[in-house]
């Protein structure tokens, strides 16, 4: 909770300044790219996925822990094209790095504007792209997927692919309400992406999303 009360001030300040977050942005962004350049990944798929991973079309989604280790994966292996970002200062200014690396990021989450977000969300699907998303959502609870996820699937007809990461090294925020985890420098990356049935989890609304 100090953590949070400590960045919430840090975050408005540099959404107000449109220099800082200009700054910001571009500093992250680099800082992020080194990071990347060191990692060593390892994944697998399962059998049923396409072997030119690019070519797999559909919903990914992965925890809110592993959200670093999971946009390494998914930009390395260049897969889905848009990601959903929590409308929050934080997240917005999170998006704004994403887009650095060649996404397009859409903004949304259950408290604010859910209905607009899964509208893009669908027509991004329907146009046979894919799409990244976290699966507990920017508030948890941690490891519970958020109903929005199969939805989404579903309603578009798109298979879900469940990203599963872990990293050799990492440092984790243990007071964070997921125990976040930043892997280190030099970590190795280890993915699974496996297919998942949406219609055997929990479908019943879409504003759950985030």
């Amino acid at each position: 909770m100090a953590l949070r009360n400590f960045f919430i001030p840090v975050f408005l300040s540099i959404k107000r300044d449109t220099a800082l977050f200009f700054i910001t942005k571009y500093l992250l962004y680099g800082l992020t790219r080194l990071l990347f350049m060191t990692y060593r990944l390892s994944f697998s798929l399962d059998s049923n996925l396409n072997k030119n991973f690019s070519e797999n079309v559909g919903v990914f989604y992965f925890w809110h822990q592993q959200t670093i280790a999971a946009a390494y994966f998914l930009i390395k292996v260049k897969a889905a094209q848009h990601c959903i970002v929590s409308s929050s200062n934080d997240g917005k200014l999170v998006g704004s790095v994403v887009e650095l690396f060649g996404y397009k990021a859409i903004y949304g989450s259950a408290f604010k504007n859910p209905i607009q977000v899964t509208r893009q969300a669908l027509k991004i699907l329907k146009d046979n792209q894919s799409l990244c998303i976290v699966g507990d959502g920017s508030r948890g609870p941690a490891f519970e997927l958020k109903q929005g996820v199969p939805f989404l699937a579903i309603t578009a007809n798109k298979p879900l692919f469940f990203v599963e990461c872990s990293s050799s090294w990492h440092f984790t925020f243990k007071k964070s309400w997921d125990k976040f985890q930043i892997p280190l420098p030099f970590s190795k990356i280890n993915i699974h992406v496996s297919k998942c049935d949406p219609k055997a989890l929990r479908t019943h609304t879409a504003g759950d999303m985030l």
